[in-house]
């Protein structure tokens, strides 16, 4: 059962130096559970997606993308903000 609510936190904890929302739950906390993603980076640009959409936009071939894996918690890919298109 989580408790984590009352354990103290850092702001930056989670957050992968404040480049994505802070998780739910403290990193120590049985809930915390990340999955892996793929940070998609075009013409300065980016994006994070699952990685089997990351993998059809690459396919696609309609440039040079960059990728990098990022593992964040489900409840911190779904606060970030609607990808509008590179």
């Amino acid at each position: 059962m989580c408790n984590c609510g009352t354990w103290a936190r850092l702001p930056h904890q989670g957050t992968h130096d404040y480049k994505y929302p802070p998780p739910d739950h403290h990193p120590d906390c049985e809930d915390f559970k990340t999955e892996r993603f793929l940070r998609v980076e075009y013409d300065g640009s980016w994006c994070v997606m699952e990685p089997m959409e990351a993998s059809d936009l690459i396919g696609s071939g309609n440039g040079e993308y960059t990728t990098e894996q990022v593992f964040l918690t489900r409840d911190q890919f779904e606060k970030l903000p609607e990808f509008a298109g590179f």
